[in-house]
């Protein structure tokens, strides 16, 4: 699921907060082939304990730190699997009438990955609290506390994913430095990480200010260069040792990037 598309969801979608509600289930219980509401989606906030849910046919653990968006009228089946009872709120909200084409999102079902965040759930416990009072004041409150839920969870989900990113490209450029001897692509190294190719680039280049060929190309001539001052191997087993084929195709780089032919640098240098 793409993050970006999942705040543009949150933050420009038309929702409108209908209510709250929460449970406890005992570890014997199994619940299934009940639907979701058919007039509204749901936050799910796992409270305590941990049960193992199926909508439409996809697998979800229901645990602290993990919040699941389920669309309305949706499948579900549900298990318990921790000894003790299991605790959760469900907020349900509506789309705006006319909207769904606009944000098919709100129809599908998915996992946040928010990590055991104190303010998130206190907002959570708040909100609970405030619906229950059944006033109409407490019940603006309780759509502020909606809207401040959705907003702490993008800024979560923000912070969670660059960190992902930057922990990501750190461990691309590791593996550049430990691989560049291979005749490896950008396409190589986004396949090893299961990422695709643009989108890779991007976060490189966005992280370190050049793009992943560039890095690549020239950390292989920074190490070509050590070898040509630090040993007697010839031009051709340089060019081998650094990952080029073609040794013309390396001499060509190394011309373009320094200035001189792998040999007149091997000359200047002694």
């Amino acid at each position: 699921m793409d993050i970006q598309e999942i705040i543009e969801f949150y933050t420009t979608a038309p929702l409108t907060f209908l209510d709250v509600i929460t449970e406890k289930i005992s570890s014997e219980t199994v619940v299934t082939n009940y639907k979701t509401m058919t007039n509204a989606a749901g936050l799910i906030f796992p409270i305590n304990g941990v049960a193992d849910v199926k909508i439409e046919g996809k697998n979800y653990r229901l645990e602290k730190g993990q919040i699941i968006h389920a669309g309305p009228n949706l499948s579900i089946q549900r298990t318990i699997t921790s000894d003790t009872k299991f605790e959760y709120a469900v907020i349900h909200f509506q789309l705006s009438d006319g909207e769904n084409s606009k944000f098919p999102l709100y129809n599908r079902h998915f996992a946040l990955q928010v990590g055991e965040q104190l303010k998130l759930m206190n907002l959570l416990q708040q909100l609970i609290q405030n619906y229950v009072m059944g006033s109409h004041l407490s019940f603006l409150q309780s759509k502020a506390l909606f809207f401040n839920i959705l907003e702490e969870i993008i800024l979560v989900i923000k912070m969670r994913d660059y960190q992902y990113k930057k922990e990501n490209i750190t461990l691309i450029t590791e593996y550049m430095q430990e691989n560049y001897t291979k005749n490896m692509t950008v396409m190589d190294i986004a396949n090893h990480f299961k990422m695709e190719r643009r989108k890779l680039s991007y976060l490189f280049e966005k992280k370190m200010g050049v793009s992943p060929n560039v890095y690549l190309t020239v950390l292989r001539i920074q190490k070509s260069k050590v070898l040509l001052r630090t040993s007697h191997l010839s031009v051709k087993d340089i060019a081998e040792k650094v990952g080029y084929t073609d040794y013309f195709y390396f001499s060509r780089v190394f011309k373009k990037i320094t200035g001189l032919s792998p040999s007149q640098f091997r000359k200047h240098i002694n």
